[in-house]
């Protein structure tokens, strides 16, 4: 008898560590175990008459679900949805999400689980919950080196909208961080990875309520076309159409290879490649900005933030005419602003205008 007793206890120990009855908690990623737990993802609050529906999209290869409320543990579940009936009006609750399943007898966890706030209202309450966005765009395109600031607040719905909303703060975060990160101000920054693609910047309001921002993400060192060409003088639109490979190489070269120089590129009396200031270039750009200003009569400038192709001709009154192509990576604020501008590409413009001679040769000094 004491034999089987013994037999039906290891059998009941062994069947609640498969089952996960008593097993210890952990979290993903922890060093006593380093296994991954599917976050929950779109977990929403709605109010339905005096209920609340939770509602989430299921997280692959889990075994459940755990619901805080208002900080304390509150339901355990497997489906993804979940009604909570002991709620009370004009009321504020806040839910959080983790996913689990077991590993080794353990009960892991997601590492963070995603968290909403509601709040219960009837047709007295003077505040409701989000319904919608405004002052969103659905789409950007930046730079490689580029960032973009999203606006945004979540309002009540259209029906409610002399009511006011809970919060109307969003929260975001990105689809891709490889691509582009967003901070909690909902700045938007590439990463300088030569990277380019198409992210998708998620808003999120007080309730779980979504709404998706494309943030395209483009080399523009390379442009896909060139506008306006008819207002580009004769003189330089070779550099656009003749030269455009070259001039798109040197420029990514001083965007992303070769930072933070200045100087300036010519070729001396005795035909050789000369610079305003000796910096360090790689021997296939030197030869690279030779053969463009061999071909042209130009200079090409290099700069912090832009990197200029400037064509200048003196007349007989000593006074010169400036015809240029820059590209600009880090900010029109870093570009001289005496002359007249005009984009022709994202980032790239052409620039012309006069100067007196006494003026370039005080600049050169």
């Amino acid at each position: 008898m004491k034999k089987a007793s013994k037999i039906i206890a290891i059998f009941i120990f062994a069947m609640s560590v498969f089952l996960g009855v008593g097993a210890v908690e952990v979290f993903a990623g922890t060093t006593s175990q380093t296994n991954t737990v599917n976050e929950p993802i779109k977990f929403i609050a709605k109010q339905k008459g005096k209920k609340v529906i939770l509602k989430w999209n299921k997280s692959k290869n889990v075994k459940g679900y755990i619901i805080y409320k208002n900080g304390k543990k509150f339901k355990t579940l497997k489906k993804n949805k979940l009604t909570d009936k002991k709620v009370k009006k004009n009321k504020v609750y806040s839910y959080k999400i983790k996913a689990y399943t077991f590993a080794n007898g353990k009960k892991v966890f997601s590492n963070s689980g995603q968290t909403v706030s509601i709040i219960v209202t009837d047709k007295k309450s003077k505040k409701v919950n989000a319904g919608r966005f405004k002052y969103i765009k659905n789409q950007y395109t930046i730079s490689l080196n580029g960032k973009v600031k999203l606006q945004g607040e979540a309002y009540p719905s259209k029906k409610l909208k002399k009511k006011k909303v809970l919060s109307r703060k969003l929260t975001w975060s990105s689809s891709d961080t490889s691509l582009a990160t967003v901070n909690a101000r909902g700045v938007v920054k590439a990463n300088n990875n030569m990277k380019t693609g198409t992210v998708i910047i998620y808003a999120k309001a007080h309730n779980g309520l979504t709404k998706k921002v494309k943030i395209n993400i483009e080399n523009y060192a390379y442009p896909s076309k060139i506008k306006k060409m008819y207002m580009l003088s004769d003189d330089i639109k070779p550099l656009v159409t003749e030269h455009m490979a070259e001039m798109t190489k040197i420029v990514s070269y001083f965007e992303f290879e070769n930072k933070n120089n200045e100087t300036t590129f010519d070729i001396d009396d005795k035909g050789n490649l000369s610079m305003s200031k000796k910096i360090s270039i790689s021997s296939e750009m030197e030869k690279t900005i030779f053969n463009l200003i061999s071909s042209m009569p130009i200079t090409v400038e290099v700069h912090k933030g832009y990197v200029a192709f400037n064509r200048i001709d003196f007349t007989v009154y000593d006074t010169g005419i400036i015809n240029s192509i820059a590209y600009v990576f880090q900010g029109m604020e870093n570009v001289d602003t005496g002359y007249e501008r005009i984009e022709i590409a994202p980032n790239w413009y052409y620039q012309y205008g006069e100067f007196s001679k006494g003026y370039f040769e005080e600049e050169q000094e």
